[in-house]
């Protein structure tokens, strides 16, 4: 897993990997509000982030190792978005929001390695093809015409194709294993029915929701994603439960 996983964020897994083994912080607490100003001096990641005390090896999961570099860099870019938001890392506030990102940030790369490990066990396989889509997928976000500037864009973080490639792959990798390994099934009229009801409880005006037809699309996406993010935690819970992981962060 190399340092670029984390600045191209189709390349992580989004539901929930962080949910399961570790309290992850409430994104909403960490943006700041319309009243705070934005950071106007550049604040040294140095001393934000104590990169010396960090040991080489952050984790190991079932005899395998979580290097210091992937750790470091993720917390370098989140700790970076903050900072963006207007957040000053160095006030009391800013040190609570950065010791949960941590927490999470160790706990996400535990995750991510315990599927790869599980995909790798049940010999998923990954195409050229699917690679490439992928490719053309984070062209499109960067809006970048051809493969020789996205080339040029990740050589400034000294990624090389082959590293964002092997990226790809354990992306997809993890893709695969939740996707075969979960049962997302549609919910049925009684639960579109009662998610509806409690939408409308939780406004004030019944008018601004749409009617129930006219808002089932809608009900039907969202009772499968919190299927889908309830059997991916589910999942990690059983991985965790096999597997041998030790967090070398004191």
């Amino acid at each position: 897993m190399k340092k670029v996983t984390m600045g191209f964020g189709i390349l992580a897994l989004a539901i929930g990997l962080a949910a399961c083994g570790g309290d992850e912080p409430e994104q909403e607490e960490a943006v700041a509000t319309p009243e705070e100003e934005p950071v106007t001096e550049e604040q040294d990641m140095g001393s934000i982030i104590d990169t010396e005390n960090i040991p080489d090896i952050i984790a190991t999961v079932n005899g395998e190792d979580i290097e210091k570099g992937i750790y470091v860099s993720y917390l370098q870019q989140q700790a970076s978005q903050m900072m963006m938001q207007g957040i000053d890392l160095e006030s009391e506030e800013g040190k609570g929001y950065l010791e949960m990102i941590k927490e999470s940030t160790i706990q996400q790369l535990v995750n991510e390695r315990l599927i790869v490990q599980a995909a790798n066990e049940e010999n998923l396989k990954v195409t050229e093809e699917e690679i490439d889509q992928e490719i053309k997928s984070i062209l499109a976000e960067f809006q970048l015409e051809t493969e020789a500037e996205l080339q040029e864009l990740i050589a400034e973080q000294g990624v090389t194709m082959d590293e964002l490639r092997d990226d790809i792959v354990e992306y997809l990798k993890r893709d695969k294993y939740i996707q075969q390994n979960i049962n997302v099934k549609d919910a049925s009229e009684e639960e579109l029915q009662a998610a509806y009801d409690e939408i409308l409880t939780n406004v004030e005006d019944e008018t601004e929701v749409p009617e129930f037809d006219d808002y089932r699309e809608e009900l039907q996406t969202g009772l499968q994603s919190q299927q889908e993010q309830e059997q991916t935690v589910q999942l990690l819970e059983d991985l965790r439960e096999a597997s041998e992981i030790t967090i070398h962060l004191s």
